[in-house]
């Protein structure tokens, strides 16, 4: 018989009809995780509604205040006591309230651990520096408080109820050292594959994602300006399939070699992708956690265009990627590759090769075991 525990989740990425997004692939897989080893309760839980606090969330200033444990705290208690739970795992950092509220309640007879989607001032500190010239002195002046505001707040956390913290990357397994998290387990990405018969047209590459998250649609951008300074860019076709409508328009009337093909279901999206020669994950700065389309993309068998960065989270022994650095180096390598059949073959290969030698979800919940009762 499993023990049991509670997984406190914003109820968005509890929803069955809600769009998955990576922060909703990423919960999932942390559900699959631990109901390996837990008779797992799912609690969910929403977003404060006052006025007071979206003014702070529309400025950035709602740090980690997005929920009111006081809300839930009758039915977290008669849940803990009824089930004799002895395990809360919390969903995303910004449910860490929740870890103090449990341990001021329960003290150390109950374990909280963070399951972490990334971290929130490693994120915070590359955006504001990153756009830090192009803001007024005002916001740049705000942006620095909400960063420290941020960064104490984390290591009070984990030098208070955190028990530990899971994280998706290896370079998050770092930064949870640096803040003072008192154990951390990385739990890379898994893999399903799902093997698709494919009908490639040579020079079509594709991208999925969303282009309102700065660093996708940033990334994307660089790629394209790159390519339309080569030759062989009539040659190439980039589709693109998202639901951010205004930034896909954009790239499609300003690059002559992208088709924006809007918002596709699941299997929509699995009828469009055979046609790719590869998949474009453009990745060219670090942003919190990890890239869940390259999990998808290498599901469906197409081989993946990326970074060292755009890996990050993902361990396998055998196979390769064709790994840039630039966005110029992206640009050459989809002229050359695209349009070139045997390429195409090697590399749908090399994607089966590191499904293979990937981590499953047996390896993962052997190291969850040895994590939380060592």
């Amino acid at each position: 018989m499993k023990p049991k525990a509670v997984f406190i989740s914003n109820k968005i990425y509890l929803d069955s009809n809600s769009a998955k997004g990576g922060a909703g692939i990423c919960t999932q897989e942390y559900i699959d995780l631990l109901s390996t080893r837990f008779d797992l309760f799912l609690f969910s839980v929403t977003n404060r509604k006052s006025f007071i606090y979206r003014i702070l969330a529309r400025l950035g200033l709602n740090i980690y205040s997005d929920f009111d444990y006081c809300d839930y705290q009758d039915d977290l208690e008669l849940l803990i006591n009824e089930k004799q739970i002895g395990f809360v795992f919390l969903n995303q950092a910004n449910t860490a309230v929740f870890g103090a509220g449990i341990k001021s309640l329960c003290g150390n007879n109950i374990s909280v651990i963070l399951c972490s989607h990334g971290n929130e001032s490693g994120d915070l500190l590359h955006d504001f520096t990153r756009h830090k010239e192009t803001q007024p002195k005002f916001k740049q002046l705000l942006n620095n408080w909400i960063l420290g505001k941020t960064l104490v707040t984390e290591v009070k956390h984990r030098n208070g109820a955190f028990d530990g913290v899971i994280t998706v990357s290896e370079v998050e397994v770092q930064i949870e050292n640096w803040l003072g998290a008192r154990k951390v387990l990385l739990m890379p990405r898994t893999i399903k594959y799902r093997n698709s018969d494919f009908n490639e047209t040579l020079g079509v590459v594709g991208f999925v994602g969303d282009l309102s998250h700065p660093p996708n649609y940033s990334g994307l951008k660089l790629v394209c300006e790159e390519l339309s300074k080569m030759d062989k860019a009539n040659e190439i076709e980039l589709r693109i399939v998202s639901s951010s409508k205004n930034e896909g328009l954009m790239l499609e009337a300003e690059f002559l070699f992208v088709k924006y093909l809007g918002y596709l279901t699941d299997n929509e999206i699995f009828d469009e992708s055979r046609s790719w020669s590869f998949f474009l994950n453009p990745v060219f700065y670090y942003s919190r956690g990890v890239s869940t389309k390259l999990a998808w993309a290498l599901g469906l068998g197409i081989p993946v265009i990326t970074t060292e960065i755009g890996k990050r989270g993902y361990v396998w022994t055998n196979g390769e990627l064709p790994l840039v650095k630039t966005p110029c180096e992206m640009a050459s390598v989809i002229c050359h590759y695209s349009r070139d059949i045997k390429k195409i073959y090697f590399y749908r290969e090399q994607v089966v090769e590191i499904v293979n030698s990937g981590p499953n979800m047996d390896d993962l919940s052997l190291k969850l075991k040895e994590f939380l009762y060592k």
